[in-house]
């Protein structure tokens, strides 16, 4: 039996059942079965996936004859957010929510997007990684130019103006922060029957928190994505725990996600009892590994494989191997690049990071940042 095939079985069943109920939802809402497939095929082309995006549009319901449903403002929308979540989610704001709203999307249809789109970002950098490691290309180029003339201008025609709320660049922290919500979440009151079974299933869950709130718009995708999440960052074995808690902070970093990267900064200085190195990542990058062999190549391979489309390369496969990166440690480091491509779309798109309202009441240059997260935020993406 192969590596892959021996691997955390746990993250194959529930990324194939996320998978499902989010191409395939027993209610579907506003997003349609064609729209949701639309999405879904759109994110893997654009990741240059070609076998993914082929089983996506599989997914699409059609008419005897074959013929596609017209175009309509709905599909646009859907297409325009999909680009723009796929290509930079750190840019993807309110904006792109009101226009969602505009025609007629309800708070649980855009969850429901988002999770297609940042699951997309997930298994088309699996699928990328695992054809890197049979030594073939990250991605087809040419299929991600394509889809990205297609899809349209970078930035909508009209962009909607938030004078309430400018746009501001956040420094990188290892500070604890609190995550703001831009959809109205499900009321801690008010869960139905299925969303309080994902919260008693999860300890890590809470209905506190206003982000897995605003995820219980579609419990069954969250229910799915923790177990995934749990599998991939808890396991036993494989990839040294620091290290995988180092990789998601490199992706969270290059996507932009502050809050993302605090939380992870501040884990990865816990398990390698170096904080010095985690804000050095923090400030640096990846340039802040150079004087370690091994961190080096992990760097290496996380910043090509998290862009879009993937740009890694068998030469960087084999600096992990050459690192002492091989086997289940190797397809962890594959699987942790592509889960933080997940979670940073969902963190970023769905809400913005704040300072806890605690630390807003202290002064001066003394002040001790917090040590630990706010009642009721996330403790991961």
């Amino acid at each position: 039996m192969s590596d892959e095939e021996r691997y955390r079985p746990a993250v194959g069943t529930h990324a194939d059942a996320a998978r499902t109920a989010l191409l395939r939802p027993a209610r579907p809402g506003r997003l349609d079965p064609a729209l949701r497939a639309e999405a879904a095929a759109l994110a893997a082309e654009l990741s240059g996936q070609p076998a993914p995006a082929a089983a996506y549009r599989s997914y699409a319901p059609r008419s005897p004859d074959g013929a596609r449903e017209p175009d309509s403002a709905r599909a646009a929308a859907v297409r325009a957010y999909t680009r723009a979540v796929t290509l930079a989610p750190a840019r993807a704001g309110r904006a792109e929510l009101a226009e969602l709203e505009r025609v007629g999307l309800a708070a649980a249809d855009i969850v429901a997007l988002a999770q297609i789109v940042a699951f997309v970002s997930y298994e088309a950098r699996v699928a990328s990684g695992l054809a890197l490691l049979d030594g073939a290309p990250a991605a087809d180029t040419a299929l991600a130019a394509r889809a990205l003339a297609r899809s349209g201008p970078a930035e909508p025609a009209t962009r909607r103006a938030e004078p309430d709320a400018p746009a501001v660049e956040r420094p990188f922290t290892l500070d604890a922060l609190t995550w703001v919500p831009w959809l109205e979440p499900v009321p801690a009151d008010a869960l139905d029957a299925d969303q309080r079974a994902v919260l008693d299933t999860h300890a890590t869950l809470s209905a506190d928190s206003p982000y897995y709130r605003t995820l219980l718009h579609d419990p069954a995708t969250l229910d799915h994505r923790t177990h995934l999440y749990n599998a991939l960052m808890y396991g036993r074995g494989g990839l040294p725990r620091a290290e995988r808690e180092l990789v998601t902070l490199l992706v969270s970093r290059i996507n932009g996600c502050v809050y993302c990267a605090s939380v992870h900064g501040r884990k990865f200085a816990q398990l390698s009892r170096d904080p010095e190195a985690a804000r050095r990542v923090l400030d640096e990058g990846t340039a802040a590994l150079a004087g370690d062999p091994r961190r080096a190549a992990l760097g290496r391979f996380t910043e090509r494989q998290t862009a879009t489309p993937p740009a890694a390369t068998t030469d960087d496969v084999a600096a992990l191997r050459a690192a002492g990166i091989d086997g289940a440690a190797l397809l962890d480091v594959v699987h942790c690049v592509a889960l933080f491509g997940w979670a940073n779309r969902l963190m970023q798109v769905l809400g913005a990071p704040a300072v806890p309202e605690s630390c807003t009441q202290t002064s001066g240059p003394a002040a001790a940042p917090a040590a630990t997260p706010a009642a009721g935020s996330p403790s991961h993406g």
